[in-house]
C-alpha cells in the first residue's frame, strides 16, 4: 500500500498480478487495474517527484508505471528469482530491488 505525495490517491499491489489506484477524495477506485505482471505484485515504491511507481513481483521483474494514467513506462528490469522489495533512491536516479535470490540490485 502506498500513498501519493498529496495523499489524494492510494495505490496497492495485489496477488492477482495487478496494481490498483483508489481516489481518496472520491472514495472510489480510478480506472481499470494496472496490468503487466505475470505473477503477484509484492512491493511498490513512489518516485520522489510522485510521477512514477516501481513495482516488484514474483514474475521476477520490476516494472514502472505513470501515476496519473497507470500506463507502463519503459521496459521491465529482470531478476533471477521472485522479487519482494523495491525502493527508489531519495534522488529518484536509482531503484533498488531484492528478493528470493538473496541479492539486492541497484538499477
Amino acid at each position: 500500500v502506498l500513498w501519493s505525495l498529496d495523499e489524494s490517491q492510494l495505490f496497492w499491489a495485489s496477488d492477482d498480478h495487478t496494481i490498483r489506484c483508489w481516489d481518496h477524495e472520491m472514495a472510489d477506485s480510478t480506472g481499470e487495474p494496472w496490468t503487466g505482471h505475470a505473477r503477484g505484485v509484492y512491493s511498490l515504491s513512489l518516485s520522489p517527484d510522485g510521477m512514477k511507481i516501481a513495482s516488484a513481483s514474483r514474475d521476477k521483474t520490476v516494472r514502472f508505471w505513470d501515476t496519473h494514467s497507470g500506463d507502463p513506462i519503459g521496459r521491465p528490469l529482470h531478476h533471477e528469482d521472485w522479487l519482494y522489495a523495491v525502493n527508489f533512491s531519495p534522488s529518484g536516479e536509482f531503484v533498488a530491488s531484492g528478493g528470493y535470490d538473496r541479492k539486492v540490485s541497484i538499477w
